[in-house]
Formats: structure tokens, C-alpha cells, sequence
């Protein structure tokens, strides 16, 4: 993978400022030895005990030339932080000063009697440390510099006849010496400027690489946990935030999933069935894979998914076989209960029944009418189109909706809460309504207690702990036994005489379709309350 511009940027400025910084030590350092020179010349021109041809052909002239040098480099060193801050300035003041030091040098050479006075290792180390704090190819210019200043002061001498005999040869060496060094001190930076460059870049595109990972497994649909072996969590994305439930800077599990975990360690093969991991969260189907399968104490990843995708792809193939077996048994009772019921009101039109037969007409009539409308929620079922679902706002949604009841429902007390208003879900907004339809009417039957008028409640808004938009359909009633909650949602169960006992199974079965859960929960002061729990707008796939 390449890096992008920035980051090729980014590692370009990383490297300039590691390298201003590195030449900056460097500097300091090669300074305290320029004035380490200095005062080592000065004692060794001041002893009396060792002889040396330090200073020797001009030994006044000398001793101000190193003090001056020693002087000059103490003061470089304390004024440091005035160098130029511009790298292109600063290497050129860089440069001057090494081409200085060097000519200096090769003055205190020519005034100790030339190559043989022994002072060419300063010259040495001088230009190979130059080298280490002079970028590119001013190394070899320094080099040259000070090789053209050491056969010049030998020329020098031996013109002026200061030597007994001049030591050319040695200067040549000394010169190839300075360049061979100079390159290759040049290549071994060279080198290490590579290196960084790669070391570098190679960070570069890891970063790009883990921030990609990141984005990737944070805008997965899929839940994401790695725990360690001590069950803690080390990580999980946003999608099993919203499975799990938020809580900052969560550390264990919750008890459902621990549990299934704790099964999954003790047999692998152990297939979990899907569960909630909180009361108000969706059905969830979890997997584990260790990250490491050799090692027995690895972290482990949890891959969770929302079990009502896959429920409602199930359910649109049991529903499209459903449909087709209800349908035809739905046509065949449907022309003998017409039949019937025809039959019932011809005879409740005859003059010669009494007030017990025109009873027994009635039950007929009620009861294929009953039939009648098993029947029509049968056919409903099994004509019903795949969603179109649309992305809404709830609150608007929710006026809507409340608008055309109250059309047909005059009387009905309704009071609407949609907090914020701009929470939007993505459904079918027919589909909803008819569920809506189904829990309002059914709040306004099962709501009375006491007399008291029936009062219905649509609260909705985004769910703190899963992120999802919800609806609450709930009544001030006297709510559904515990013995009953279970049943709720099963076909044909009701509490009604004359019910069908269908009205919940097809709005759970209408939520499923729009990826949404129905279910049902206490109200907080009393009644029943059904929650419609949505999934999440930003993903689900279009």
C-alpha cells in the first residue's frame, strides 16, 4: 500500500525535524570539541616537559591564533540558540564555520612546521566530524577545502624554505585521507537518512493500515468484542455499543453474554441460541473465535449480529409458504361460510320463526361473520407486499399518524411525546401505521379501569443504552395478567368475544419485516405498554 500525500508529507516533515534536531546535538557536540582543541593546543604549546613542534616556527603568532580559536569556539557554543531557524540558512552558517575551523587548523599547521608537526589528526577529525553536520555533498566541499589548505601551506613552506625538507607525499595522503573519509561518512548518512525514511514511511502506511482497520470494524453492521482470558473487554465497535447497551468505559460483559461465553469455553462446538443481551435491546445470535487457536489463554472475539435480519428473511420464506397453503384454505371455507351466512339471513327473513330460532339465526350470523373476518386477516396475511421502507422523521411520523386516526376516532384520547422530534427511522410508514392502527384500538378496548376514560400514550425517541428509535403505545388500564404476557403474540389468542385473535401476531409480524421488534412491557404507573424498537437508520443496508 502507498502512503497518501499527506503522509508521505507528514514523514517528510518528521524526518526535517528529527534530522534539525539530530545536526543541532551533533553541532553542540562537535563545538565542545572544537574547544577542546583548542585548549589542548594551548597546553601542549605552554609544557615544557614533552617537546613538540607545536608552535614552533612562529610561536607568538601561534599562541594568539589558538587562543584566538579557543576564544571563537566558546563563544560559538554559548550562542547556539542564535543559528538561523531556516534549514537552508542554518546548513550554509553550518558550512561556513567547518570551512573556517578547517583553514584555521591548517594555519596553526603551517605555523608548527606543516604535516610533520603531527596536528594533521585534528585536520582528520575535523573534517570527518564536519562531514557527520554538513548535509549532502558540502562534506566533499569541506574536504577539498581542507586538502587544497594542507598542500598549500606545504607549498608554502618549502618555498620559504621553513622546512629542511617538504613533506608533499604526506600531505597527498593526508588529502585523500580527508575525501575518503568525507565519503564515507557522507554514504554511511546517506544510509541512515534512507533507513529513517523507510522506518518512517513503513509507520506511515501501519497508521493508515490500523486507522482503516478501525474505520472498517466501527462502521460494520456486524458487533464487534475482543476480551481478554479474564473475560474483560479490550475493545468493541459502535454496532455492539448498540446491541449491548451504552455504558461508559465498560469493562465486563453483560450477564447474558457472559453466560454464553462461559458455555462456549466449556464446549466449542456449543451452538448458542440467539437471546437479548438487555430488556429493551433486540434479539441477538453471537459467535466466538479465539484470536489466537493454539493458545489456550488467547483474547477471544465476539462477532454479534442482530438475530432479526435473519429472522425476517426466515420469516419472509415461512410467510410466502404460509401464504400460499392459507390462501387456498382461506378460499375453500370462505364460498361454504358465504353460504352459510346467506343461508342464516334468508331464514331470519321467515315469518314463522320464533324468538328461539330467530336467536340461533343470530348466533350463525355472528359467528360467520367472525369467520368471515379470520378469513380476510388470513388472505391479508398472505397478499401482504414485501416493505417499502422509507427513512422518516418520528415525530412527523407520529403526527401523521394520530391525525387520520383522529379522523375516524373522533373521540379518542390521544397524547403524543416524540423527544427530539428530528429522530428519524427507516420503515415502511403504511406498514406502521397499521400497526399503530392495531395497538391504539387495542389500548382503547382493554385501557378502561374504574370508569375512568381511556387515555393512550405514543411516546418515542432514541433509545439511551442501544441508540435505536423507539415507539410506546401504552394506556392507563389495568395492563395484561403475567399469566397472559406470553400469549400475547400467538395467532388467534384473544381475550375478546368476537376478536380474531391476529391483531398482534401481524403487527410483530408486520415489525419484523421493517427489521423492528414488538414487545411488551409494564407501563411505569400501570396499563400495558408495547414498544416498538427500530433498528438502527445509519445501518441498515439500503
Amino acid at each position: 500500500m502507498t502512503p497518501s500525500a499527506v503522509s508521505r508529507a507528514e514523514v517528510a516533515a518528521e524526518i526535517q525535524r528529527r534530522r534539525q534536531a539530530l545536526t543541532f546535538s551533533l553541532l553542540k557536540v562537535y563545538n565542545y570539541y572544537r574547544v577542546l582543541v583548542g585548549l589542548l593546543l594551548l597546553v601542549l604549546f605552554s609544557q615544557t616537559w614533552l617537546p613538540t613542534d607545536v608552535g614552533s616556527l612562529a610561536p607568538q603568532l601561534f599562541f594568539w591564533t589558538a587562543l584566538g580559536y579557543t576564544v571563537f569556539n566558546v563563544g560559538l557554543t554559548l550562542s547556539m540558540s542564535l543559528l538561523p531557524v531556516d534549514e537552508s540558512r542554518r546548513q550554509t552558517v553550518i558550512v561556513v564555520l567547518v570551512c573556517a575551523d578547517v583553514i584555521w587548523l591548517a594555519l596553526m599547521m603551517y605555523q608548527s612546521g606543516g604535516v610533520a608537526s603531527g596536528l594533521d589528526a585534528f585536520m582528520l577529525v575535523t573534517v570527518t566530524a564536519g562531514a557527520i553536520v554538513v548535509q549532502d555533498r558540502w562534506s566533499t566541499f569541506v574536504a577539498a577545502i581542507a586538502s587544497i589548505a594542507v598542500l598549500y601551506q606545504e607549498l608554502h613552506l618549502a618555498l620559504q624554505g621553513s622546512v629542511a625538507a617538504p613533506n608533499f607525499f604526506e600531505a597527498g595522503v593526508l588529502g585523500l585521507l580527508l575525501f575518503a573519509f568525507a565519503l564515507l561518512v557522507q554514504n554511511l548518512s546517506s544510509r541512515l537518512r534512507e533507513n529513517e525514511m523507510k522506518a518512517l514511511t513503513h509507520a506511515a502506511e501501519v497508521e493508515d493500515l490500523e486507522r482503516i482497520n478501525k474505520q472498517i470494524i466501527q462502521r460494520m453492521q456486524t458487533g464487534i468484542v475482543v476480551v481478554d482470558n479474564q473475560d474483560r473487554v479490550r475493545m468493541q465497535n459502535h454496532a455492539a455499543g448498540g446491541f449491548l447497551g451504552r455504558a461508559e468505559g465498560r469493562e465486563r460483559l453483560p450477564q447474558p453474554l457472559q453466560r454464553a461465553l462461559d458455555q462456549w469455553r466449556q464446549d466449542r462446538a456449543f451452538r448458542i441460541p440467539p437471546f437479548q443481551a438487555h430488556p429493551s435491546g433486540p434479539e441477538i445470535r453471537v459467535n466466538f473465535a479465539p484470536v489466537r487457536p493454539d493458545d489456550p489463554t488467547s483474547d477471544v472475539t465476539i462477532f454479534i449480529e442482530d438475530a432479526g435480519e435473519l429472522q425476517s428473511q426466515v420469516q419472509q420464506l415461512k410467510l410466502a409458504e404460509l401464504g400460499r397453503l392459507s390462501a387456498s384454505i382461506a378460499h375453500e371455507i370462505r364460498n361454504p361460510l358465504a353460504a352459510i351466512s346467506h343461508a342464516a339471513q334468508l331464514l331470519q327473513e321467515s315469518r314463522n320463526l320464533d324468538r328461539g330460532d330467530e336467536r340461533l339465526t343470530d348466533i350463525i350470523h355472528n359467528h360467520t361473520k367472525r369467520m368471515n373476518q379470520v378469513v380476510e386477516n388470513v388472505l391479508e396475511m398472505s397478499r401482504r407486499n414485501p416493505p417499502n421502507p422509507e427513512r422518516v422523521q418520528l415525530g412527523r411520523l407520529v403526527d401523521s399518524f394520530v391525525d387520520q386516526y383522529l379522523e375516524t376516532e373522533p373521540s379518542a384520547r390521544i397524547v403524543t411525546a416524540v423527544t427530539p422530534m428530528s429522530a428519524e427511522v427507516r420503515v415502511d410508514p403504511r406498514q406502521l401505521n397499521q400497526v399503530l392502527t392495531n395497538l391504539v384500538s387495542n389500548a382503547l378496548t382493554h385501557g378502561q379501569s374504574g370508569g375512568k376514560p381511556v387515555e393512550v400514550h405514543i411516546e418515542g425517541g432514541i433509545d439511551e443504552q442501544t441508540e435505536r428509535p423507539y415507539i410506546n403505545v401504552s394506556d392507563n388500564g389495568p395492563g395484561v395478567p403475567p399469566d397472559k404476557q406470553n400469549k400475547l403474540f400467538q395467532p388467534f389468542h384473544t381475550t375478546k368475544a368476537r376478536g380474531t385473535g391476529l391483531g398482534l401476531y401481524l403487527s410483530r409480524e408486520l415489525c419484523e419485516a421493517n427489521l423492528a421488534r414488538l414487545s411488551y412491557l409494564p407501563a411505569k404507573h400501570g396499563g400495558a405498554c408495547f414498544r416498538i424498537l427500530f433498528a438502527h437508520p445509519d445501518r441498515i443496508s439500503a
